[in-house]
This record gives structure tokens, sequence and C-alpha cells, in this order.
């Protein structure tokens, strides 16, 4: 199909929606004239925004089915997610948390979305949609503490019983027991302030642990060196590489240290975020990994058929005459 009836096909689709929620919202307008897809939201009045695309380009099934599963997810933040309590977290204690919000959140609300009803066919958009994000660009290691916030999106969509087309790599985390613990009180929660309260305390779980794992090694190298070896030796491995108390494993892979950080890069090192980002309230800025959000695999998916001329001004709604008037001298 082509672009301009995947965009009069979205619009249709996401204005039946609107019509059976019974309009929680007053207004729902659709643009495609974004440099980046997303939603504002202005009182009662929403928007959809896409990525501008050539009305001229074919379109794959896929990328639309993509389309509507990332545009209902947006729908679900605007009926579901309460934006205070979130904003006071983001200001009072950082990005890194706001992610951590936000991977615990974006399930909570795809739930909420099935649920209700307004769109029967949600719940398999939204697999297909994650789905469509892993085989795109892979899942993250278990210890890479950064990309924790992805982590939490993806395996909360798998206990809301999506069929995820990767392994999970919780059980294999040596913050495994705070991740599980945080999923399995997300998937109860029934409130974006309950979900915030939860990112609030596995960060500083998260964190404590992290100390822990900064110490060992430093423990090994003040045991004895003449310490006898009387164990076997694939016992003594066994023993090294028990990661703590929780009973998990450091993995070995060298992909990343403990704090999720690439290989060899110190903690004291600039990272890839603004220097401007927010802290966590104590100074310390946590790095930020991939985004939870499906939104920068939507403007990816869109990039081949980007057009530029409808970045700088909004073109007339596809398919929808607005009329204008006109005043002769």
């Amino acid at each position: 199909m082509l672009a301009i009836d995947v965009k009069r096909g979205v619009a249709a689709t996401l204005e039946r929606v609107f019509n059976a929620t019974g309009n929680k919202f007053d207004e729902l307008s659709i643009a495609w004239s974004g440099r980046t897809a997303g939603i504002k939201r202005d009182g009662k009045k929403t928007t959809i925004l896409f990525p501008s695309i050539d009305e001229t380009q074919p379109v794959s099934q896929t990328l639309f089915n993509e389309l509507i599963g990332y545009a209902l997810h947006e729908l679900g933040h605007a009926w579901f997610t309460q934006d205070a309590p979130w904003d006071a977290a983001r200001i009072d204690h950082g990005d890194y948390v706001s992610m951590l919000i936000n991977g615990l959140e974006d399930p909570r609300i795809e739930q909420c979305v099935i649920d209700s009803g307004y769109a029967p066919n949600s719940r398999s958009l939204f697999e297909f949609l994650t789905n469509q994000v892993l085989r795109k660009s892979g899942y993250v290691q278990p210890d890479d503490f950064k990309n924790f916030p992805f982590l939490l999106a993806i395996e909360g969509r798998r206990l809301n019983g999506y069929s995820i087309c990767v392994e999970s790599v919780v059980d294999a985390s040596p913050y495994a027991v705070h991740l599980r613990w945080a999923l399995t009180e997300a998937h109860k929660a029934t409130s974006t302030k309950r979900i915030v309260a939860i990112a609030i305390e596995l960060y500083e779980r998260l964190k404590q642990r992290r100390e822990e794992l900064k110490k060992q090694p430093q423990q090994q190298q003040d045991q004895p060196q003449d310490q006898p070896q009387d164990q076997p030796q694939d016992q003594q491995d066994a023993q090294d590489n028990q990661s703590g108390d929780d009973g998990s494993e450091t993995p070995q892979n060298g992909s990343g240290d403990a704090n999720g950080d690439e290989a060899g890069q110190d903690e004291g090192q600039p990272s890839d975020q603004p220097s401007d980002q927010p802290s966590d309230g104590s100074g310390h800025r946590e790095p930020v990994g991939r985004n939870p959000e499906p939104t920068d695999f939507i403007n990816e998916q869109c990039g081949e058929i980007k057009s530029v001329a409808d970045e700088s001004r909004e073109r007339p709604h596809a398919g929808k005459p607005i009329y204008l008037d006109f005043h002769f001298r």
C-alpha cells in the first residue's frame, strides 16, 4: 500500500478506538509532520505524532501494524498514566529513575489497554511490536546496569503473557533478586504512583547491590595468598563465580562490568549522555541506555520513506480536506 493509504488507515483505526473509549479526552488528532514519533497532551487534547513520511512511497503491511501498535501504546499512556508522580520523580531522582519508571509502566498500561477492550486486537499488536524491536536490535546483557529499564520493559511484557522471541536473562543477572522483586510488584500495580514508588525503591536496591559487587574483587585480593588449596579446582571455580548473597552468578562473557558500563570503562569516565542530565539527587549521573519506549524503533522504520518537506510545515490531513478562507483584493 502507499503511504497515503497508511495514513488514512491509521487515522480511521484510531478514530474507531477513540470512539470506543467514551472519549476519555475531548479531542484526538494525528500529525505526520514530526521529526520523531511521540504523544503530546495539552489539557484534554491528545495528539499522536508520527515521523513525516512521503505519501507516494510504498509501505509494507508490517510497518502498518507497527505504527498501529505504537499508536495504541501511546494512547495507553494517555488513558492510564498519571503524569504528576512521574514528573516529580524525574525532578527529584533524575533520568535513570525516570527510565526505570518507564520500563515498569509500559507493560502495566499495555495490560490496561488489553483489559479495557477499547482495541480488541491490541494484545497481538503489542506482542508483535515488542518482538520486532528485539529482532532488529537484539536484547541486553544480564549485568548491563544502564539497560535495566529496557530489560524491565521486556520482562514485564513476558509476565503479561506475551510470547517473547528471546530468552529471559533475569535469572542470570547478579541483580536478579531485585529485578524479579520489581517485576512482581509492578505486575500487581494499579497506578503510576505505585510504579513510581517501586522504581525508586528498586534504584536504591540496585545501588546497594552494585556496591556489594564492587567490594568483592577487593576482598579477594585481601585474602592471604598462601591459603591452602585443598578443594578440587572445579569446586573452587564454582565458588569464584558466585556473585553474592542472592545466589546468582556474575556473567563472565566480558560484555560489561557490574556497573553496566562498557568493558574497560571506569565509572568516572564521561558517558554518552548530555552533561546537563539531572542527577539522582546526590550529584551522581547514571548512564542511561536503550529507550524502553518503541519510539526509536518507529523512527528508524520510517526513516527510509521520510519527507523532509513535511517537517517544516504540516500538510493537510490525508484524505480530509481543510477549508480555508480566501481574501481577494
